[in-house]
C-alpha cells in the first residue's frame, strides 16, 4: 500500500481577506479505496493554529485494464481567513496541507503549480507550456493580481495580510455598564407597555384597511392570533427585541449571566453542564466521583434536556448564575446556551464528547455537506480543551471542533474506566439479570443502530428495514434480542406475542454501556458504540443497507468497508446467516481497538479530573 502523491496548484489567490484555492490531486497506490482522501489544510498564525477539511468537487478512482490504479481529486473553495482563528489578532499564517488516506496521514504534503510569480512585474502567471490533458477546463493568460498577498514555498503557502485580522472576544461589561444596561431596559419596558394602547390601534389600521401592507406569512392565521402577534411584534421591536418569547429568554440568559459575571470572583468552581442529559451520569459520572475527593474544589450542576423556549425566567436566571461563577464549564455535547451567553476568557470550557473514537464525521469536518456548519458558525468554537481516546483520532476532533491540535487532549474516556473493572463488571451483570431474569442463560444481541436525519428534531430509523420478529423467528430459543435506539429517535415496534420473552426494547431505559456487559453479539451500523464494545472483545455485524446514501450525506473519517471491526452485512437475511453461522469477521476487533486506545488502564478519570482541579485552581 505504498501511495505516491502528488497535490498540483492550479489558482491561488488571497483577496479581501478570503484564501482561495483550486486543488487537482493525484495518488498513485497499490490499491485504490472507495473512499475520498481527505485533503487538509493547516493554518497556522505562530499563536494558534486550525484544521480545516478542503471540500471536494470530484473524486474519480482511474481504471486501467479492469484494475484501479490511482485516483485524481479536484478541489476549489473559499476560506475567510476572518474566521480561520477564534480570538486573536494576526496579520502572517502559514498553510500546509496534509493528506489523510485510509487512516495514514501524509503531513506538509509538497506540491507543484502550474503557474509562476514574476516578482518584478508582480504577477502570476500560468507556466509556459502548461498543460492539463485531463480537464477541459483551460486557464485564460490573465493575470491574477495578488502581488504581495502570499508567498510560495516547497510545502506551504505564507500568507501576508499586510493589516492586522482582528477576531476579538466578547466584551464583558463592568458592574456600572450592566447596572446601567438593565435600567434602560427597563425604562424601555414600561414605556412599550404605555404605548400598548397606540400598538392596538395601529394593528387594527393593518388589519382592516387595504391600504397597509400586511405581512403575508400572517394570513395563514385567524383575525385575533393576527392581532396578538402584530402587537407584540410592535411592543418587542420598540424594545429591542424583534423576534418575541424565544429571542427574549435568550437575551434575558445574557444580561443575567452579563450580571453574575460581573459580580463574582472566579472561584475553585466547577459547573457540569449538559443539554443531552438530566442527570449526573456517562462521562460526568465517572469525573465527578474522582473530583468530590476534593474539598477546596467547589462543584455545581445544570443538566437538562429541555430547550431554552421550556425553561422558565427562574431557571434561565439558575443557569445564567451558576456560569457566572464558574471557573470551569464541563459539557458533553454541543450547548447552545454557551453560545448565547457568549463566555468571558475566564472560564475555561472542557468539552467531555459523548462518544469515544472518530467514526462518522461531525463539525466543520461536515463544512459545505448538507446540514453541515458554515465558516463563519460559533458553534463547538468555545471550547478551550477536548479529552479524547488516542492520538489517533485527536487530530479529527481538531478539526471537528475548530480547536488547536495540541488542545486536544488523548487521556482516554472516563466512561470506559469499569470496562478494566472486574468487579464493576459483574456488578452490573447481577443487576441486569436480578432486573431483567429472562435473559439469564441467553445468547443476548444488542441491537444498536444511530440515527438518520440532521439531528434530534428531524432523527429517524428506517423501521421498515429490521423486523424483531423475524431475526426471532429465524434464530434458536436460546436467542435473546435487545433493542437500544438512539435516543433521538422515537419509534417503538410491535412485538408478537409469542416472542415477548426473546424480544427486550430498552430504547427508553438503561445505558447502553451497561448492556454491553451481558452483549454476546453487537448489531450496529454507524454508531460509536463500536468503540466500547471493542474493549470487551464482542463479535460485531454492521447492518448497513444505507451505506452509500449515508456516506454522501455524513461521512465517515475513515474506509468503512476495510475498518469497521467486524462483518458488513445489507440485508436482514445476510444478518441472520452471519449470526447462524458465527461469521463475525471477530479478528478484527483487537487491531481496532489497539488503533483507538492509547492507553488502556481503567484511569482515565483521574488524569482528565487531575487536569480539571489543576485548571480550576489557577
Amino acid at each position: 500500500n505504498i501511495m505516491s502523491i502528488k497535490l498540483i496548484i492550479r489558482d491561488v489567490t488571497v483577496q479581501e481577506r478570503n484564501l482561495t484555492l483550486d486543488l487537482k490531486v493525484f495518488c498513485d497506490r497499490e490499491r485504490v479505496t472507495g473512499i475520498a482522501p481527505r485533503i487538509e489544510l493547516v493554518f497556522d498564525n505562530g499563536q494558534d493554529n486550525r484544521r480545516l477539511l478542503m471540500p471536494q468537487e470530484s473524486f474519480l478512482p482511474v481504471i486501467e485494464d479492469k484494475i484501479e490504479k490511482y485516483w485524481v481529486v479536484r478541489a476549489r473553495y473559499t476560506f475567510l481567513l476572518k474566521h480561520i482563528f477564534w480570538y486573536g489578532t494576526w496579520e502572517d499564517c502559514s498553510v500546509h496541507f496534509d493528506i489523510d488516506y485510509d487512516g495514514t496521514l501524509y503531513e506538509s504534503v509538497p506540491f507543484e503549480l502550474d503557474l509562476y510569480h514574476d516578482p518584478e512585474k508582480g504577477e502570476v502567471k500560468m507556466e509556459e507550456g502548461a498543460s492539463d490533458e485531463d480537464d477541459e477546463e483551460e486557464y485564460d493568460n490573465e493575470v491574477l493580481e495578488i502581488p504581495d498577498s502570499f508567498e510560495l514555498t516547497e510545502n506551504s503557502i505564507e500568507i501576508k495580510l499586510g493589516q492586522p485580522c482582528e477576531v476579538l472576544p466578547p466584551v464583558q461589561p463592568n458592574k456600572i455598564q450592566v447596572l446601567l444596561g438593565l435600567l434602560i431596559r427597563l425604562i424601555n419596558g414600561v414605556i412599550g407597555f404605555v404605548l400598548l394602547p397606540w400598538y392596538c390601534i395601529d394593528v387594527l389600521g393593518i388589519l382592516l384597511l387595504p391600504t397597509e401592507r400586511k405581512d403575508p406569512k400572517m394570513e395563514q392565521y385567524g383575525f385575533l392570533s393576527q392581532f396578538v402577534r402584530y402587537v407584540a411584534w410592535r411592543y418587542f421591536s420598540f424594545c429591542r427585541n424583534p423576534k418575541g418569547r424565544v429571542s427574549v429568554r435568550r437575551d434575558f440568559l445574557k444580561i443575567m449571566y452579563q450580571l453574575s459575571n460581573a459580580f463574582h470572583r472566579k472561584k475553585k468552581t466547577v459547573l457540569f453542564l449538559s443539554n443531552r442529559r438530566d442527570d449526573l451520569s456517562c462521562n460526568f459520572e465517572f469525573i465527578h466521583k474522582y473530583m468530590e475527593e476534593n474539598p477546596g474544589l467547589e462543584m455545581d450542576y445544570w443538566l437538562h434536556t429541555g430547550s431554552i423556549k421550556e425553561f422558565s425566567l427562574a431557571s434561565i436566571w439558575s443557569l445564567a448564575h451558576k456560569c457566572g461563577k464558574a471557573k470551569v464549564i464541563l459539557v458533553d455535547d454541543y450547548v447552545p446556551y454557551i453560545r448565547n451567553m457568549m463566555i468571558c476568557e475566564d472560564t475555561k470550557i472542557i468539552q467531555l464528547w459523548h462518544a469515544c473514537g472518530a467514526f462518522k464525521t461531525f463539525g466543520f469536518s461536515r463544512l459545505n455537506k448538507k446540514g453541515g456548519p458554515k465558516q463563519s458558525t460559533k458553534t463547538h468554537r468555545d471550547y478551550n480543551y477536548c479529552f479524547v481516546s488516542s492520538d489517533y483520532v485527536a487530530k479529527y476532533y481538531a478539526e471537528g471542533f475548530g480547536l488547536a491540535r495540541e488542545k486536544v487532549i488523548p487521556y482516554g474516556v472516563p466512561r470506559t474506566d469499569m470496562f478494566f473493572d472486574e468487579q464493576v463488571k459483574k456488578e452490573k451483570r447481577e443487576m441486569l439479570y436480578k432486573h431483567y431474569p429472562r435473559l439469564k442463560g441467553k445468547k443476548v444481541i444488542l441491537f444498536a443502530p444511530t440515527f438518520r436525519g440532521n439531528g434530534k428534531m428531524s432523527a429517524y430509523y428506517d423501521e421498515d428495514c429490521f423486523d424483531p420478529n423475524l431475526l426471532a423467528r429465524d434464530l434458536p430459543d436460546d436467542y435473546a434480542i435487545i433493542i437500544k435506539h438512539h435516543p433521538f429517535v422515537v419509534m417503538k415496534y410491535h412485538i408478537k406475542e409469542k416472542y415477548k420473552k426473546r424480544i427486550f426494547d430498552f430504547s427508553m431505559e438503561s445505558e447502553i454501556n451497561d448492556l454491553l456487559f451481558i452483549t454476546d453479539i453487537l448489531i450496529t451500523d454507524y454508531s460509536s458504540v463500536i468503540y466500547e464494545a471493542s474493549l470487551l472483545n464482542i463479535p460485531m455485524l454492521f447492518y448497513a443497507y444505507d451505506l452509500e446514501d449515508y456516506i454522501a450525506t455524513r461521512d465517515f473519517y475513515f474506509e468503512f468497508d476495510i475498518n469497521v471491526p467486524g462483518k458488513i452485512v445489507r440485508t436482514q437475511d445476510e444478518l441472520t446467516r452471519a449470526i447462524i453461522n458465527k461469521d463475525f469477521e471477530h479478528e478484527k476487533v483487537e487491531k481496532f481497538c489497539e488503533k483507538n486506545f492509547d492507553i488502556r488502564d481503567g484511569r482515565s478519570s483521574e488524569r482528565i479530573a487531575k487536569f480539571i482541579t489543576e485548571l480550576a485552581a489557577e
